[in-house]
């Protein structure tokens, strides 16, 4: 479930390539500093048993502790810097069934009921489960909070708002650092994607001029409002048609192209194919899940 994780965040934040590798304490690792620059390295415990470490081990976990970035320390794993005496003072989010175990070995335990716990590199959680909000603390902390809100939406890890996620949106807000005019923008293009509005709308209910509106576009995204709006729509036709068996007649009215010709081909300059190869890859199991290009 981990590995999903990361897989969305990939799917979702255009320029990032999180890395998932499963390796074993004994596994060879790289020791040049550079390549552990920002590397995360998560110990996946239980809540039944300790994370046992035999002497063989020892030194490879302790060389993961000196190198890695940021440690994640994971129910029964929670105990591994103090098998190899790296006993730190830092609260750790500890299971209940540890708990008796941790007070004997002098681990520091965080609040009555915190699941998880955060000081300097060391993170920690009580369970696997708890695991997935830590770490979206964690891409919180590399994407900031409206990335890792769309995340735990997509996920189901949070409450969904009543609008679905787009990546294209959240994309383009990610570009805009949060401009207010331009996600109350995208917001009502979200809104009206059937019945697409004209830009010169869409700018006097956000209260400005349509040459402001497109300025801060061009400014803030490097696109323009008819182009956002329209990759907006394209993503969306995508989505019916992978999603849903609708005749394209009707994913076209869906999506405010008017003809199946105008939809083609700016589907087909979005994502490179057109819409009934993608229903076609769709049924067979390969279905391309990348951002369309604004053009």
């Amino acid at each position: 479930m981990f590995r999903d994780l990361f897989d969305a965040a990939n799917d979702l934040i255009p320029a990032q390539h999180y890395r998932v590798t499963l390796r074993s304490l004994l596994s060879p690792l790289p020791e040049d500093p550079q390549l552990w620059q920002r590397r995360t390295v998560i110990f996946l415990g239980d809540i039944q048993s300790r994370w046992q470490v035999s002497p063989a081990q020892r030194s490879r976990l302790r060389q993961l502790l000196r190198l890695a970035a940021r440690v994640v320390l994971v129910g029964g794993a929670v105990f591994l810097p103090r098998v190899v005496g790296q006993l730190k003072t830092s609260p750790l989010a500890i299971h209940p069934n540890f708990a008796a175990a941790a007070v004997e070995e002098q681990l520091v335990a965080s609040d009555p009921g915190q699941h998880v716990a955060s000081a300097g590199i060391v993170n920690s959680a009580s369970s696997p489960f708890a695991a997935l909000r830590l770490l979206l603390r964690l891409i919180r902390d590399d994407h900031g909070q409206q990335i890792a809100n769309a995340l735990g939406q997509y996920l189901g890890l949070s409450d969904s708002s009543k609008h679905e996620v787009s990546k294209v949106s959240l994309h383009l807000r990610q570009r805009a650092c949060g401009d207010t005019l331009i996600a109350t923008t995208l917001q009502l293009m979200q809104d009206n994607l059937e019945d697409p509005k004209q830009i010169r709308e869409l700018a006097a209910q956000v209260g400005v001029s349509t040459r402001k509106l497109e300025r801060r576009f061009q400014d803030k995204t490097d696109t323009t409002p008819l182009a956002a709006y329209r990759m907006l729509r394209v993503e969306r036709a995508h989505q019916l048609l992978v999603h849903t068996d609708l005749p394209l007649a009707e994913i076209v009215v869906a999506t405010g192209f008017g003809s199946r010709t105008n939809l083609r081909h700016w589907f087909k300059k979005g994502y490179g194919t057109s819409p009934q190869t993608l229903r076609q890859q769709s049924f067979a199991g390969k279905t391309p899940t990348a951002l369309p290009a604004y053009n």
